[in-house]
């Protein structure tokens, strides 16, 4: 597929972020004639160059691609690759990824967030019947703020280690999942949990009425608009194939640990810096990042260092608020989000000078910091919106592991010091009785 969206400026330094055919085919160590094959088959994405003859090649898609070349060879590099966006490691049917589209068990993700509820969305994502999206026929409409969150101080989230400490201290019980509100409990909690606010009995009960996205649309006194933010934002974050908080989800609930657990799994994993934490790191320098534009043009300071520090194989990577592997040409959930906002210059700036230095694109986390700072919502929004719709996709995943009967127990190929026997039976080349070891396996003890 040939995309007609500008490229920057010819690539001839060696950390540009596009490559010519030349370069792109020697990186893949294959002929023009093939990497031209690639691009026909949907493996590679060309741009267009405005003002010049022939395409260029995202030197991230070109990485990734002579990647997967190299681990179809390579058995051992396979089996290593399925930790770090490889080979699948496990089938689902929750979520599918494929040619930069997301979809809820068949359904797209973008079209289902137009009108959906998180509570539908759990439902859907847990395999249960639902309809066509329509979250107005479940539950009352929002109340005005001033009715529905009386006045009182905006509780401010909890930051992620204190939600945590919360989760965890005050357990729930096993809900029956088996009808389309059986999750919401469980969703609830977390937003208790992530918001601050206090469980019921303490609870106003007006807000226990209302649907999650209504919940937080009183408490952060938000009108419509800011509300529809509000929704799609946690039903595009409900779920992502097997992401690290997945699949953390996953592997505790795989030992038969109970759901509550299952979730503080999930919970614990995004906190992390590499994950839903980022969306800390963003807001941080958020202002410095999005002030008056660089004389020369260049990246403020502080964003070029993180895409520096975050560099591989020569490369920025997505982790610093820009880029996902899994959309090359862009995360449709940012996309969708940040379309949601009023148009603003510094931003718009700051998007386009990121992409013609380093051809990435703004991320989720990104865009829910932009909701954030867009809807003057509290610091830590951003990560309750994630973390809560995340928890719809942790139940599922939960769940669907929990069914398959599978303890996950994969294999680590050793690589520190070899025991004395060890190195006598290397230097003979005799085996013996010695087990093989099967990279990835997985066993149940």
């Amino acid at each position: 597929m040939v995309s007609e969206r500008p490229a920057p400026t010819p690539p001839s330094e060696d950390d540009s972020p596009w490559l010519n055919s030349q370069q792109a085919a020697a990186m893949l160590g294959v002929q023009r004639a093939s990497l031209y094959a690639y691009v026909s088959r949907g493996l590679l994405r060309a741009h267009s160059q405005p003002g010049l003859r022939g395409h260029v090649y995202a030197r991230l898609d070109v990485q990734r691609l002579a990647r997967q070349r190299h681990t179809v060879r390579n058995p051992a590099q396979l089996a290593r690759s399925t930790l770090d966006w490889g080979t699948p490691v496990l089938r689902s049917a929750i979520t599918q990824v494929s040619q930069g589209r997301l979809t809820y068990r068949g359904r797209d993700a973008l079209q289902w967030a137009q009108l959906a509820s998180l509570e539908e969305t759990a439902a859907l994502l847990l395999g249960l019947p639902v309809g066509d999206a329509s979250f107005s026929a479940h539950k009352p409409p929002s109340m005005p703020p001033t009715t529905a969150a009386p006045a009182q101080r905006v509780p401010t989230p909890r930051p992620p280690a204190e939600a945590l400490s919360a989760w965890h201290s005050r357990p729930t019980s096993e809900p029956a999942l088996t009808h389309p509100g059986g999750a919401q409990p469980l969703l609830q909690h977390m937003l208790w949990v992530l918001t601050g606010l206090p469980p019921p009995p303490e609870a106003a009960p007006p807000l226990a009425e209302l649907l999650i996205h209504q919940q937080l649309a009183a408490l952060w006194q938000q009108d419509a608009a800011g509300e529809n933010s509000l929704r799609q934002a946690l039903v595009l974050c409900a779920d992502h194939e097997l992401n690290a908080s997945s699949f953390a989800a996953r592997v505790v609930a795989s030992t038969g640990a109970s759901l509550h657990a299952s979730l503080g799994a999930g919970l614990a994993a995004l906190s992390g810096p590499l994950h839903g934490g980022m969306t800390a790191v963003i807001d941080q320098h958020w202002d410095d990042w999005h002030a008056a534009p660089q004389a020369d043009g260049s990246l403020p300071p502080s964003l070029a260092q993180l895409l520096a520090d975050t560099r591989i194989n020569g490369s920025p990577h997505y982790c610093a608020g820009f880029g996902h592997p899994l959309y090359p040409a862009g995360d449709p959930r940012s996309q969708r989000l940040l379309s949601l906002l009023p148009a603003d210059a510094g931003r718009g700036a700051l998007l386009a000078a990121v992409h013609r230095q380093t051809g990435l694109h703004p991320s989720l986390d990104y865009a829910l910091v932009a909701i954030q700072r867009g809807l003057g919502l509290p610091s830590g929004a951003a990560f309750v919106l994630f973390a809560l719709g995340r928890t719809a996709g942790w139940l599922a995943h939960a769940l669907e592991q929990r069914d398959s009967g599978q303890l996950i127990r994969p294999r680590a190929q050793y690589v520190g010091l070899l025991a004395e026997t060890d190195i006598q039976t290397e230097a003979t080349g005799a085996t013996g009785n010695t087990p093989v070891s099967i990279p990835g396996r997985i066993i149940r003890f």
